[in-house]
């Protein structure tokens, strides 16, 4: 064989790798995902619940539901300019069919929510999962911000979860890789996030979707921030976290380098770090989607996400001490009720009086949770099971059925460019010689222009209408708010039945009935009681026993200074300073996290084996003298901190 039949055997395999390399292209431009999430589902993860409390809630998941008027144009703004998985061209932010993507966010939001919530209340005790829809409001000074419809973030709950679906606001890169929320294609942001005392190295927060982690972890900064300044002042704690997604979208996606950090499947679990959950684009079964309007029994976002990630969040249950990221939201509720009762709780006064306190506050508050409750199962009933799921489902097939026919075309489109490619191929070799190859070419690689851009707009103002479905929802929300809900309550040996329109009308009850039954506290606290470190030059407030103005007994302190250098302290103090067992918060602002002492003070300082916890290091147990760390210490000796 010559060289000039090598050289054209030669070209003529390049070109067959090329033309393979393009097929695989054009297939991977017709919307894939993957088959199954980063969460695996475990069976054999059962729920081991040791709370004390019978008011807490397990579970609270929030989502975006309503958006209000005012807040559509900058919602629809800020949704263009953020966009996850890429840069939006400036060209493409303000097109008609961006509104509808962003507004089928919300939309779809709402009904892939029931799928976590139905499964989670499958695996869970009866009425601790809890709905916590949001609507989005903006206004001059915060921007775009979201606010519960519920009052079911007043509950006490172990770990609240943040969820929605998300889709590329870019309709001409819909095809390729960005994430969607389109058909058989569902990309879920996810959260997982707690009182600071349940992780304080890292603020409480335990898992974030990598495009939320700032934002998460700047909104678990000021939640912290927020309910310090209110301890100081002898105030309320009343900050409102607003949705983690709403706030990533309203800051511009804060940076989230230098934070304590660690991969999903990491197995380091002990880590003081926050899981950073990937961004997936995940693809349902389609013979699940075929038919869904008709058979909506399996749910195949279950299958693909939902059963792994209920999994995940019973593991966060089983890895955490329920009473400690419960004890300060529970002080908060008794503290609607009853603030000296409140402050007795934290100094964990003795006495029958502050006892039937207790007792009767914590039934009521376990009332409230059943009134929200119901009120979660209304709105699932309503979303998942009444006209808006229906309307939903016919929308998410009718996506998936335009998706497959895309597909189809496009393999079938694939095929014909393959022939003609190899029709050509003998042209192209023999223009070579004469230099006309690239017009050759150029007609060649037109045949697959046609493969790789979808414009979607009519798709969604046909098909999605997310504007409608919006609105639909509020009107179906409207009355399973407003239905009549009755709670039994027991308390010590009674039992009574509360019956209310609405959570406010219920929540006058549990007042009425709470005030009319107490007892006279006997023992008081006073509100100017000084807490101090050795390390700070002022002085803070104490909730507690007092003796000659400054902390003594049982009780919680706390202190900060000009620069914000901040340190909390629950446990035994004597003459106002620390002196016993406690637990110890120290955060500078100089630095990421916060550092947690639990163990024997003395002083004010640490002083014997306490568990030290840091933020991107493994708890460790520490000797201390003085303040001073001497070495490795005995896990057996450490006096664990009772909540």
């Amino acid at each position: 064989m010559g060289y000039r039949e090598k050289s054209h055997s030669g070209h003529l395999a390049c070109l067959a790798l090329l033309i393979a390399a393009l097929l695989v292209a054009g297939c991977a431009g017709t919307a894939r995902g993957s088959r199954s999430s980063v969460f695996k589902p475990d069976e054999s993860v059962e729920l081991a619940d040791f709370s004390l409390s019978r008011a807490d809630a397990l579970v609270v998941i929030r989502y975006p539901a309503i958006i209000q008027a005012e807040a559509e144009e900058p919602y629809f703004h800020a949704f263009s300019i953020n966009a996850i998985g890429g840069e939006v061209p400036p060209a493409n932010r303000t097109k008609r069919v961006t509104t509808r993507i962003a507004q089928s966010v919300i939309a779809k939001s709402n009904y892939y929510v029931m799928s976590l919530y139905r499964e989670l209340q499958k695996e869970l005790p009866q009425d601790t999962v809890l709905l916590s829809p949001h609507i989005i409001l903006w206004d001059p000074e915060q921007g775009v911000y979201s606010r519960p419809i519920l009052a079911t973030e007043q509950i006490p709950s172990v770990i609240t979860v943040d969820f929605n679906v998300y889709s590329y606001p870019d309709t001409t890169a819909m095809m390729d890789s960005p994430p969607i929320t389109f058909g058989d294609l569902v990309t879920p942001l996810f959260v997982l996030h707690s009182d600071r005392w349940l992780q304080p190295s890292t603020n409480g927060l335990l898992l974030s979707s990598e495009p939320l982690t700032g934002a998460a972890w700047a909104l678990s900064e000021e939640q912290v921030v927020s309910a310090l300044e209110s301890r100081l002042n002898f105030t309320p704690v009343r900050y409102q976290r607003p949705l983690d997604f709403i706030s990533f979208l309203n800051r511009r996606a804060p940076d989230a380098r230098d934070l304590p950090l660690k991969s999903v499947s990491s197995q380091s679990r002990d880590v003081m770090a926050v899981e950073q959950y990937p961004v997936e684009k995940i693809q349902m079964r389609g013979e699940m989607l075929a038919n869904l309007t008709s058979d909506y029994q399996s749910d195949p976002f279950v299958e693909s996400f939902v059963r792994g990630a209920a999994t995940r969040v019973k593991q966060a249950l089983n890895e955490v001490n329920h009473d400690k990221a419960t004890f300060f939201t529970r002080q908060n509720a008794l503290a609607r009720f009853d603030p000296e009762l409140a402050i007795a709780f934290l100094a964990r006064a003795g006495g029958e009086d502050v006892r039937s306190r207790l007792q009767l506050a914590e039934a009521l508050i376990e009332s409230e949770r059943k009134f929200i409750s119901a009120q979660s199962l209304s709105i699932y009933d309503g979303t998942y099971l009444g006209d808006y799921g229906d309307k939903m489902r016919q929308m998410i097939e009718g996506e998936y059925r335009l998706l497959e026919d895309r597909r189809s075309a496009a393999r079938k489109q694939n095929v014909t460019a393959a022939f003609a490619a190899l029709a050509l191929a003998g042209s192209i070799y023999g223009a070579t010689a004469s230099g006309a190859a690239g017009a050759a070419l150029q007609s060649f690689s037109g045949l697959f222009v046609l493969g790789s851009i979808w414009a979607m707009s009519s798709t969604l103002e046909t098909r999605a209408e997310s504007a409608q479905m919006s609105e639909h929802f509020l009107a179906l929300i409207a009355p399973a708010l407003e239905r009549q809900i009755s709670v039994q309550m027991e308390w010590m040996e009674s039992k009574e039945r509360i019956s209310a329109m609405g959570f406010a009308e219920f929540r006058n009850k549990t007042l009425t009935l709470y005030q009319a039954r107490i007892r006279s506290l006997e023992t008081r606290f006073a509100d100017d009681c000084l807490f101090r470190h050795p390390a700070f030059t002022v002085a803070g407030r104490w909730y507690g026993g007092c003796r000659d103005g400054r902390a003594d007994g049982r009780g919680y302190g706390v202190i900060v200074d000009g620069a914000g250098n901040t340190v909390e302290f629950l446990g035994q103090a004597r003459a106002g300073l620390a002196e016993g067992v406690g637990g110890m918060i120290a955060r500078y602002p100089n630095q990421t996290g916060a550092f947690y002492f639990e163990g024997t003070f003395r002083g004010g300082i640490p002083d014997g084996v306490l568990r030290v916890e840091e933020p991107g290091g493994k708890p460790r147990v520490r000797e201390f003298r003085a303040g001073k760390d001497t070495g490795a210490g005995n896990a057996d000796a450490v006096q664990r901190l009772v909540f």
